[in-house]
């Protein structure tokens, strides 16, 4: 056992997060922690690491317990310092930092970047190998796949695969829990309550138990309720008819009932949290028709991203925009933002994007920029809607924001609470062309489920981003993908899938190949006797190969190495033939 957890209890501002918690977490468990926005699970994880103090109940941690955290953002003391000198701060040498860098997709001439110029991505890598290269026995993650690409995310589903020590991951990304996971904590109704078992399975479980715990209180509901009718019937023959008799078998029903209320069985009061998102269908045949179109680096405006021929949109239509980092989809996105704002404004749009005049567009932008204001929310949200106080606050309390609530400031909100504030705004406004770049980092589970079911059903034409691969495969009708400096359209997102998980293979095969250099001359790696006897050097290269594939073979088929495994076999059958030779 690494750490154990005995009633543990924690409040915020008068608000009870859970409630005398227990859990153990032992080496090499694989642990997902699930709940909605604001239940507490960042601050578990902080009990969990020490950085938050215990209030009431008991962590105990195993003597000489290493334990690192990936926080969800990058410190601001930090921005500053390059990538080695934040991972050396760990108390490594500059060659291990370099490694582990290397190891997470860095390359060299990254390593002096001042890391406030990375990509939201590139923060999370970051403090990943800032954790990673402790070595930990226990790595706790909070977030971690937010603002990944799918290449980053796959290379950084391979390494926790490798990790050798136990894993606490926080995550609303449902299909990196299935891949990375092995066992599920689901955070709710104050409690913590545990299955062996993947994401998927794990909810299904759930849900299983929630449908037994309503049977089991609805049948003792009818059971109180026919006690009750014959306490009040002892009762009231106690009194007509002056017995004493009845009058105590009466009292004593009523407090054994008052007993069977207080131990009926726990039903679970779900997520006061709504997602919900009002949007309205075009009439027009077209919402947006794009010709001869070059996107470019706004800073640059000589460096082309990529082009686009002929594109259009259609109302009720589900879109992808897929493609990695830095490939130009936010740039893409805010220039058509920007297109319907002259639009709006009767400036002369954009050449090469024509916006049917019947379009009102609705924009959800990655960083909460929108929803970043010292205003209170109900405030802010009342200028912004152009709607009555009265409409505002009652759409407030529908998404889960309690009236005495929203005169909390905007910028003191949580990233889920801001996102969710950020639907409530254009559920107002009700567009019919809704742009949604990464919604769902900030969003819990229920809610990208309710959100996935709203926006199926609305008829509003939708271009989406996002790296959640479940989210683009429940939604989506349409695949556009930028490769290679021009959109293209897929039938599904099974190419750009693949093209991703090979641009991961490639990486880690060339970093396997730059961490393994040849020994300087004169050196011999593996004695004098070695290097000397070529068929010592033959049985070497054997054992080497054939630890690699039991290794590989090990692994979870997902993250196995199918290409590299053919290679190693095809090697050893040349060499098992040379050896033969010799012997």
């Amino acid at each position: 056992m690494l750490l154990q957890v005995r009633a543990v209890s924690h409040s915020v501002v008068n608000r009870n997060l859970f409630h005398q918690v227990d859990l153990a977490l032992n080496a090499g468990a694989r642990i997902g922690l699930v709940g909605h926005n604001g239940c507490g699970k960042s601050t578990l994880l902080g009990l969990l690491s020490g950085r938050i103090p215990v209030e009431v109940g008991e962590i105990t941690r195993r003597r000489g317990l290493r334990l690192a955290e990936v926080e969800q953002f990058l410190p601001s003391e930090a921005g500053q310092l390059d990538l080695v000198s934040l991972v050396m701060e760990r108390g490594v040498e500059r060659w291990q930092a370099e490694a582990m860098l290397s190891r997470l997709g860095f390359v060299p001439k990254q390593f002096v970047q001042v890391a406030a110029t990375l990509s939201g991505g590139q923060h999370n890598r970051l403090l990943f190998a800032r954790a990673l290269v402790v070595e930990p026995d226990l790595l706790l993650l909070d977030e971690p796949t937010n603002h990944m690409d799918l290449a980053t995310l796959q290379r950084f589903e391979l390494v926790l695969a490798e990790f050798s020590g136990a894993v606490l991951a926080v995550s609303h990304d449902r299909e990196f829990l299935d891949r990375v996971t092995d066992q599920t904590l689901f955070m709710r109704d104050e409690q913590l309550h545990h299955f062996t078992a993947s994401y998927t399975e794990a909810r299904l479980l759930l849900e299983a138990q929630d449908a037994a715990a309503q049977l089991a209180r609805a049948a003792e509901e009818k059971q109180l309720a026919s006690m009750r009718a014959s306490a009040k019937r002892l009762k009231v023959w106690g009194r007509d008819f002056d017995s004493e008799k009845l009058s105590r078998r009466a009292q004593n029903m009523e407090k054994r009932i008052e007993k069977l209320a207080e131990q009926t069985t726990q039903v679970s009061a779900g997520s006061k949290l709504q997602m919900d998102v009002d949007l309205s269908r075009s009439r027009a045949k077209q919402v947006l028709r794009i010709s001869d179109l070059v996107v470019r680096v706004p800073t640059d405006e000589a460096t082309e991203l990529f082009h686009i021929n002929e594109l259009v949109f259609r109302p009720g239509e589900r879109i992808a925009l897929l493609g990695g980092n830095g490939v130009g989809k936010t740039t893409f996105i805010k220039m058509l933002v920007a297109a319907f704002a002259d639009q709006a404004q009767d400036r002369t749009p954009v050449a090469g994007i024509s916006l049917s005049p019947q379009t009102q567009l609705g924009y959800y932008d990655q960083d909460l920029q929108q929803v970043a204001t010292a205003q209170s929310m109900l405030d802010f949200a009342v200028r912004r809607a152009l709607c009555s106080e009265d409409t505002v606050a009652r759409a407030l309390i529908h998404a889960g924001f309690a009236y005495d609530a929203q005169s909390t400031l905007v910028q003191d909100l949580s990233g889920g609470e801001r996102a969710r504030l950020l639907f409530v705004l254009l559920s107002l406004a009700s567009p019919n062309f809704l742009i949604l770049d990464e919604p769902t980092n900030h969003i819990d589970i229920d809610g990208k489920e309710q959100l996935e079911a709203q926006l199926e059903s609305s008829g509003a034409c939708l271009l989406i981003t996002s790296h959640d691969r479940r989210f683009i495969e429940s939604l989506a009708q349409r695949f556009l993908w930028v490769h290679e400096g021009r959109l293209q359209e897929l039938a599904s997102p099974e190419p750009f899938y693949a093209f991703s998980l090979d641009q991961q293979q490639q990486a880690q095969d060339d970093v396997e190949t730059s961490a393994v250099e040849p020994a300087p001359l004169g050196v011999q790696a593996q004695g004098d006797s070695a290097a000397e006897d070529p068929e010592m050097q033959l049985l070497l290269r054997i054992d080497e190969l054939e630890t690699k594939l039991k290794e590989d073979l090990a692994r979870k088929p997902k993250f196995q190495k199918p290409l590299k495994q053919a290679q190693w076999r095809e090697e050893l059958a040349l060499l098992a033939e040379e050896l033969e030779r010799w012997s």
